[in-house]
This record gives structure tokens, sequence and C-alpha cells, in this order.
């Protein structure tokens, strides 16, 4: 009887037990929402908008944002966007942004530069899937007087506090003896006005802003990039089960279709808003240059926009270009 009594008990239990190992084995493992934050001013990359019924409520927008849910979803976790209440919350600012990925507060920052000293201490996503371009922006009639790296020593070149550069952009930046100045409005001011003769910057971000003063079809572009820096998602290493999201990350943003929906993204959100924009009437500083020749524009799709060309870069560690070799053909 014992023995009867034994074996039917092993049987269910193993019976049992086999069951929920399967059951184990089809659960989601990554069970942890993430939440995500990033540059607070900087579009199409990252940036904080009004939002929903209260009016003082901030949600995170950003090219990143749609590719990276989407991609998430078979995987069966969310990113939780972070809402940021109040016009003048601390969280707005980059640095305290930083302080709360670093803590564990929030787990994934978008718009993060690798080997660049304000993102140490976060663990960059690799591949990056895409780079930001900067380049040389001048007036049309400037745009044939900048062919080397001497040209630009000899011109007055201007950069906008405002954009988020890489720290060994900035050192490069610096060796042209720029002047750094607060707002792309004082930026396009003096261009206009003949106090710069080339403003550096992003293609993206300076379509969008100068749009907004009515002159964004009046100014000229760099027929290639001075710099491409990529650009990644970063994660808090103290993220639950850290190594396993980092797994799946980097598996994701390494598949070709998800940088094609990064680009799609930052040419829809910058084209929407030079659209949205058309028509606004040029400050007076740009009526003497309005008669000019309508600059032609670099378009997004004109930029190599592939993990092999700009992600990989810092991945692979590969040699990097002198400066010279980088000017060459603008």
């Amino acid at each position: 009887m014992k023995k009867i009594f034994l074996w039917l008990f092993l049987t269910f239990f193993l019976s049992n037990n086999s069951f929920a190992m399967n059951m184990v084995k089809k659960e989601n493992y990554l069970r942890y929402d993430l939440t995500i934050t990033g540059l607070p001013d900087y579009p199409p990359f990252s940036y904080y908008e009004l939002g929903g019924r209260e009016k003082d409520i901030y949600f995170l927008h950003g090219a990143f944002l749609k590719p990276t849910k989407d991609v998430m979803e078979k995987y069966g976790f969310a990113i939780e966007n972070v809402r940021l209440k109040g016009v003048n919350n601390p969280k707005l600012d980059v640095k305290m942004m930083l302080l709360d990925v670093k803590s564990g507060n929030i787990n994934l920052y978008v718009g993060a530069y690798a080997n660049t000293r304000i993102f140490s201490g976060l663990e960059m996503i690799f591949p990056a899937a895409l780079s930001n371009p900067i380049h040389v922006i001048t007036l049309p009639e400037t745009q044939d007087k900048i062919n080397t790296q001497g040209d630009l020593k000899k011109l007055r070149g201007i950069v906008c506090k405002k954009e988020y550069f890489s720290d060994f952009v900035l050192r490069k930046m610096k060796e042209l003896n720029v002047k750094f100045v607060n707002e792309p409005f004082e930026a396009y001011e003096m261009l206009f006005t003949g106090e710069a003769d080339y403003l550096l910057g992003s293609l993206y971000y300076n379509r969008m802003m100068s749009s907004k003063q009515g002159i964004e079809r009046y100014l000229g572009y760099s027929k290639k990039p001075l710099f491409k820096m990529p650009m990644f998602i970063a994660i808090s290493k103290v993220t639950p089960m850290f190594s396993e999201y980092m797994r799946v990350f980097k598996d994701e943003f390494a598949k070709p279709e998800y940088a094609i929906a990064v680009k799609k993204e930052i040419i829809r959100i910058v084209e929407e808003e030079v659209r949205k924009n058309n028509g606004i009437v040029p400050p007076t500083f740009a009526k003497k240059v309005l008669q000019a020749p309508v600059a032609k524009i670099v378009k997004q799709e004109e930029i190599e926009q592939t993990p092999e060309a700009d992600g990989y870069i810092v991945q692979k560690k590969e040699k990097a270009k002198t400066f010279d070799d980088v000017l060459d053909g603008i």
C-alpha cells in the first residue's frame, strides 16, 4: 500500500513539476516595464512637449520612440514615457535627467554620445541606429567659398549652445576658433547680418529651427556632413535583469529595419515642422538677403544613415578619419 501511495505521489509531483517548468519557459522573463527619457530640447531626436488633458504635463517625443516601442511589443514589455509636470521642472534639465538614469530611477536615455563625459556611467546599446550629421551652414553666396579646413579657419564660425555634441566634435570645433552663441535665432541673425560666415550645426535640428523663423529655404548646407556623431540609446546599469535587456536591445537595434524606421521618423518630424511653418514672415534682419537666390537644401535622404556607414564606426573602433579627410568634398 505504501509503495502504491509513493508511486502515485511521485507521478503527481513529477507531472505537475514538468508542467510548471514548461510554464516557466513560456513565461516572459522580461517582465519589467522600462521608463525612458532623453535630451530635453533637441528635435527631432528627443524633445519634451506639452500634451494630454493637463496643461502643464510634458511628454517625451522623438524619432526613436515609436520604432523602439514597436520592436519591444513582441517581448511582452512596455516602455513607459516619463511624465514631467511643470514648466520649470528641474528634471527638464539634461544633468538632472542623467542623474535619474544613473541612479536607476529611469532605465533608458535617448540621444547619448559615446566617449562623452556628460554621458559617462551609462551603458551604450550598440549599434547606434543613426548618426547626427553636422553640416557647415551658410547663406547661398558663401557656400562656394568653403572647400577646405583652411577656408573655415579664415572665416568666422559660430555654434549654438542649444545643440548637443560629442566631446570629440567639440574639441574639433574649438580648433576652428568658432564662437558659441546661446540661441538659434542669435546664430541666424549673425549669419544674415554678416557678423558670421558660417554656422556648424545639425542638418535636422537647424532645418526645424530655421523654419520657425521663416528662413529655412534661404540657408545653404554643405554637400557632406563635417561630422557624423553616432547617436545611442543608453541604459542604466542598475536596471533589473540588465544583461537580458541588453541582449534583446542589441539584437533588435542591429536589424536594418530598425534603423530605417528611426530614419523615417526623423524625416517625418522634420518635414511636418517645415510644412507647419510654411508662410511664416522672416524677421527684419533677413530682408536684405531675401532677394538672393534660394539655397539648395540638402535633403535627409541624401545623407547616408545605414548602420554600416555610421553607428558601427564606434562599435568596431575603426580608425577615425582625420579632420582633413572629413572636410574633403564639402
